[in-house]
């Protein structure tokens, strides 16, 4: 089962997508007008081991 979420991280609007035991996030564009405001500025892909990985470190 695939789910999605929009939400925004850092001030930047992001699709956040759990697919099987990896959370994708795809990061859109910051300003507000935008031509293409649902691009696809950065994409990642993290396993549980890579969010433990960043949980650690704070």
């Amino acid at each position: 089962m695939v789910s999605m979420v929009e939400d925004n991280i850092g001030g930047r609007p992001v699709d956040i997508t759990k697919e099987g035991s990896e959370v994708k996030i795809v990061f859109h564009p910051i300003a507000k007008n935008a031509t293409k405001p649902k691009a696809n500025v950065f994409t990642i892909k993290m396993s549980k081991a890579d969010v433990d990985k960043i949980k650690k470190s704070f």
